[in-house]
């Protein structure tokens, strides 16, 4: 009879296929953008930081998550309603494995590495103690809430295998529903104060507006991830109810916006990354148009400057830098619009405690770099 009913579950209502294709199109997003990230490191031969290698955990959890949604979906059922699939309770167990195991990677192993990632780029790049200190602490919130729900997910249920098998006697699980209601607002709030931080330090770099307004937009990206949560978060508790009557039909949309969630903060943290790779195969007007505030004097001048290197108010490197011809900014990784070493790079601001205004310069192919205030 249970073979029977699977046999002929095209004639069930089924809502599994919106899943299926957002999980495949975020996969090979995310897979690309990283790749991308790392290939452009690789040849501005920079190093790799611990924010590159949250990012590949967080690439890894998110392509597990979807690979377990692909196979519920596509072999367990998850998509039909639970009153069709209590005729199968084989393949119900399975689906209670793979909702226990996405929920293992879906906060600790996804959302929080990427979180981490992207706090880490801007304590690197912002050098600027009361931003780093705040930068810290919501760092801390992000890694706590991480491994308070890996604990709480692990440990919901006693013992551990009542998870999936409600057969067991004596089994007894909390009420995972009203932890989430308190894990959801916080994970909300952490990633609205990683989307807005970096913004009043954006626009006190020294560079021109439309750079500014770049930079603005890609960081502003992040909050992309922060939607997808609200939403999640939203629908979570507006379909509380139906979704503990009928699992196996709501987690599709949960699914779609859990994975979605995760997805978009690693694109986002990839496309700071990959700013140097746009720029270079940017048409050459709309790389002009970013640069159209410029003034003359200063066009060859670059907005970052690395750690490793003390900046020169020597007026020989403006005049080497002004001398800098447009077939070596075309040859150039390091153009004015492009990201440099994120291990190494600082970017100059004006603040109130005290850090010096810094416009650095590069020559085109140039080993030292002078720097001009």
């Amino acid at each position: 009879m249970m073979g029977t009913g699977w046999a002929h579950r095209d004639d069930q209502p089924y809502s599994g296929n919106g899943l299926l294709a957002a999980v495949a199109t975020l996969a090979a997003v995310q897979i690309i953008l990283v790749a991308l990230r790392f290939y452009t490191r690789h040849v501005q031969r920079m190093r790799y930081g611990l924010d590159d290698y949250l990012l590949l955990l967080a690439l890894m959890g998110s392509l597990a998550r979807s690979a377990i949604y692909i196979m519920l979906a596509k072999s367990a059922g998850l998509g039909y309603h639970i009153d069709y699939m209590a005729q199968m309770p084989e393949k119900l167990e399975t689906i209670r494995k793979g909702i226990f195991a996405i929920q293992i990677l879906d906060y600790p192993f996804g959302v929080t590495p990427a979180k981490m990632a992207l706090i880490l780029f801007y304590v690197r790049i912002f050098p600027v103690r009361k931003f780093q200190i705040f930068a810290y602490i919501v760092g801390s919130v992000v890694v706590a809430l991480g491994v308070a729900v890996l604990f709480e997910t692990i440990f919901q249920c006693r013992p551990i295998p009542y998870n999936w098998d409600k057969t067991i006697s004596g089994g007894s699980c909390v009420e995972h529903t009203d932890i989430y209601r308190y894990v959801s607002p916080v994970n909300v709030v952490t990633g609205v104060l990683i989307l807005v931080m970096p913004m009043p330090l954006v626009w006190r770099l020294h560079i021109p507006r439309g750079q500014k307004i770049a930079l603005t937009v890609v960081f502003l990206l992040g909050g992309l991830g922060t939607v997808a949560s609200i939403l999640r978060m939203a629908v979570y508790l507006v379909q509380i109810k139906a979704a503990m009557n009928d699992p196996t039909w709501y987690s599709v949309e949960l699914g779609i916006l859990t994975v979605l969630e995760g997805a978009l903060l690693i694109i986002a943290a990839c496309l700071v990354g990959i700013w140097p790779l746009v720029t270079r195969i940017m048409s050459r007007r709309l790389s002009t148009m970013l640069m159209c505030n410029t003034p003359q004097e200063r066009q060859h001048q670059y907005w970052y400057m690395r750690d490793n290197q003390a900046p020169s108010k020597s007026q020989e490197g403006l005049a080497r830098c002004r001398e800098t011809t447009e077939a070596q900014r075309e040859d150039s990784w390091s153009t004015p619009s492009s990201l440099a070493d994120l291990e190494d790079q600082r970017w100059s601001v004006f603040v109130d405690e005290g850090v010096a205004e810094s416009r650095p310069c590069r020559l085109a192919g140039s080993q030292n770099t002078p720097y001009v205030k």
